[in-house]
């Protein structure tokens, strides 16, 4: 909401939507510490950044994990995550074999027509947290 630190580039609210940037107008998206905090749910800001990512653009993310006790001492976080929970969206997993999530629950929970998949690239500890690359086809 606010440009609180040197690396933010720009500042605006993630909960009001969309989003005060143009369609694919972005190649990287870096949120730290971001998605946590909103009100919105995971399907909301992630189709949001599919929108502003342009063909090939990168969304590296954050976030607090499932088993992490700090994770939950903070009052502002509205949800926590696991390694596989972007898994959903992404089914290049299933086509090479490294997960059945896609196929099993993700290609059915988001609506018939949905298309705003993903290429998962990779999912790492930082610290005691996740960090995500996804990629828009």
């Amino acid at each position: 909401r606010w440009a609180h630190s040197p690396h933010v580039d720009c500042a605006f609210d993630l909960e009001t939507l969309p989003w005060p940037l143009a369609d694919a107008s972005l190649a990287h998206l870096r949120a730290f510490d971001v998605f946590e905090h909103l009100r919105l749910e995971v399907q909301q800001w992630l189709d949001e950044c599919y929108r502003v990512l342009a063909p090939g653009g990168i969304l590296e993310m954050r976030l607090p994990s499932w088993d992490n006790p700090y994770s939950y001492r903070d009052p502002t976080h509205r949800r926590v995550f696991h390694h596989e929970s972007f898994h959903y969206w992404c089914p290049n997993l299933d086509r090479d074999g490294r997960s059945t999530v896609w196929t099993q629950f993700g290609r059915y929970y988001f609506g018939e027509g949905y298309a705003k998949w993903w290429d998962f690239v990779s999912c790492e500890r930082d610290a005691k947290d996740w960090r995500f690359v996804l990629r828009k086809p």
